[in-house]
């Protein structure tokens, strides 16, 4: 197979030259090349630009500008055609400056014969490759480590945490960097939140920030068997500890290490315990009083010292507080003339957006870090989460009790059992009727009944979960299960005059409480909520007249 013609371009204010070299390209054997000649700087430029060739050849002298000004310009145009840099020069800090620009080689003209010229040509040729080789293969380590940090690094932070607002945002760098965020929540209205940055760029700062994640998760996890038998949660300080003790050893193997900060937000207490470990200082926003205060501690980073002991600190919060926590990629981001962002930057659109939503907070504090750059892309990705304490507009309830049982018939009575105790026994103001409690017992049986019939398929060894909850003239029931998906919503209205069977129990539910709701949360459980209010209701309301 015939070897394709090699287009060689020569960019030379000489026609001798170009002549000769025409002479030298046709003296070597087998020669495929074609040559086309530019004889001035902006043509020749012109011509690299539209990247039509595979080779340029380039004067040193071209009237009042450089063969290298030229190699600097056309790359910068996006030429993608190794450029050899010809002289009749043997200053090497001519060389050393044509490599510095750009050029794949250097030739001195007086010493140029067809042999040198093929090698110098092939020789760049195999150069631009290798290079395009490399570059392809960074391409693909930043795909590769972009797919990691969307998949297992970037999760999507919880939205029902009560009293909480969070959103996380990054913007990626031309690199992949090893940030990362993750969650851990105890109830409706606890929240751990791990955001970290491990040293170092590429696939294996993702895989270590990776691997932070699976061992926070199953630290806490452990911890919170651990810590059962005295009836209370791993503190901060002990789950960045497990964590410390976990990755130390691997981190110092390798050199790397991970900054991070380790925050717990307790609504009710409205109070914050954090950890501190060389990550950037969190951010907290108090609107009453327009102050900025850091959140920030004085241990080293996790893999730094293996005897590091790691303490917590608090820090009180209300109503409409904003915490950002962020990377370095957003303070650092540096404008044209190598001005950083900043804290100033950071506080200037904190201020200024405290009053929107976590999201919006977190995209307008990305978006100012981006701007300040000019667009221009960062050395570091910029990574902000941002929580807001909120007034969900929902009380808290007055009374609270649960209970497991198994999918077998006989729990239905259990169950029964149960609500009709707490409607009973707990301060409910005003209480329910003993009509209205009798009603909530009977959709809890039915709900129950749906549960064992048709979520679980009739099989008695699962489990079903009930949890109560006393408001002020309220009761609500919320039973949840892992069986199949069951929505009452898509369940047909029954037809009473007994030409179709089914939807009876649904109905029986809607009538029977103020209202339900219907819901299949992130661990793929099956969660239904009946409410029923005191209204003074002693029997049912008479059906409307027809």
């Amino acid at each position: 197979m015939a070897e394709q013609p090699v287009r060689v371009l020569l960019i030379d204010d000489d026609r001798d030259y170009y002549l000769l070299t025409r002479e030298l390209l046709w003296e070597i054997e087998d020669s495929t090349y074609i040559l086309d000649w530019s004889n001035d700087y902006a043509s020749g430029l012109e011509a690299a630009r539209s990247n039509a060739h595979d080779v340029i050849l380039i004067d040193y002298m071209l009237g009042a500008r450089t063969g290298i000004d030229l190699v600097s310009e056309a790359l910068a145009s996006g030429c993608r055609a190794p450029m050899v840099l010809l002289t009749n020069q043997t200053d090497k800090s001519i060389a050393r400056a044509a490599v510095s620009a750009g050029a794949a080689d250097y030739l001195i003209k007086g010493r140029i014969d067809a042999y040198a010229l093929d090698r110098s040509i092939r020789f760049a040729r195999e150069r631009r490759r290798a290079e395009d080789a490399i570059e392809k293969a960074r391409t693909r380590e930043i795909e590769i480590g972009a797919n990691i940090q969307n998949a297992l690094l970037l999760s999507e932070p919880p939205e029902d945490v009560r009293g909480l607002d969070i959103a996380a945002v990054s913007r990626p760098s031309q690199r992949v960097d090893g940030d990362f965020w993750c969650f851990a929540r105890y109830g409706d209205s606890e929240l751990d939140v791990l955001i970290g940055d491990v040293m170092g760029k590429g696939v294996p700062a993702a895989l270590f920030a990776a691997a932070s994640k699976m061992v926070f998760g199953t630290n806490v996890l452990r911890l919170i068997l651990l810590l059962r038998q005295y009836a209370r949660l791993p503190d901060p300080e002990e789950i960045v500890a497990a964590l410390h003790h976990s990755m130390t050893a691997n981190l110092a193997r390798l050199g790397s290490f991970i900054t991070l900060c380790c925050a717990r937000f307790e609504v009710r207490k409205q109070q914050i315990t954090f950890v501190d470990a060389g990550h950037m200082r969190t951010l907290h926003y108090r609107p009453s009083n327009n102050r900025i205060t850091y959140l920030e501690g004085d241990n080293l980073p996790i893999g730094v010292s293996s005897t590091e002991l790691y303490t917590q600190s608090r820090a009180a919060f209300e109503q409409d507080d904003v915490f950002v926590f962020y990377s370095d990629g957003v303070t650092e981001a540096r404008d044209g003339n190598g001005a950083m962002f900043g804290l100033e930057g950071l506080e200037a659109t904190v201020r200024a957006t405290a009053h929107l939503s976590a999201r919006e907070i977190a995209d307008s504090i990305c978006d100012a870090a981006m701007k300040h750059a000019n667009h221009r892309g960062t050395a570091d990705d910029v990574t902000c989460l941002v929580v807001r304490t909120v007034d969900d507009g929902n009380e808290w309830p007055l009374q609270t009790t649960s209970m497991e049982v198994t999918s077998a018939p006989h729990e239905i009575d259990s169950m029964r059992r149960l609500v009709d105790w707490f409607c009973d026994k707990q301060a409910i103001d005003p209480p329910l009727t003993a009509y209205e409690k009798s009603t909530l017992v009977l959709a809890v049986s039915e709900a129950a009944s749906n549960i064992l019939h048709h979520a679980y398929w009739g099989t008695r060894d699962r489990r079903v979960q009930v949890t109560l909850e006393a408001y002020k003239g309220e009761v609500r029931v919320e039973l949840t299960d892992w069986g199949r998906r069951f929505d009452p919503n898509d369940v047909r209205a029954p037809d009473f005059d007994g030409t179709r069977d089914g939807g009876f129990g649904v109905y029986i539910i809607s009538q029977s409480v103020d209202d339900y709701s219907y819901s299949r949360d992130a661990l793929g459980r099956n969660r239904l909520l009946l409410i029923r209010r005191a209204h003074g209701r002693h029997e049912a309301e008479p059906p409307p007249p027809h």
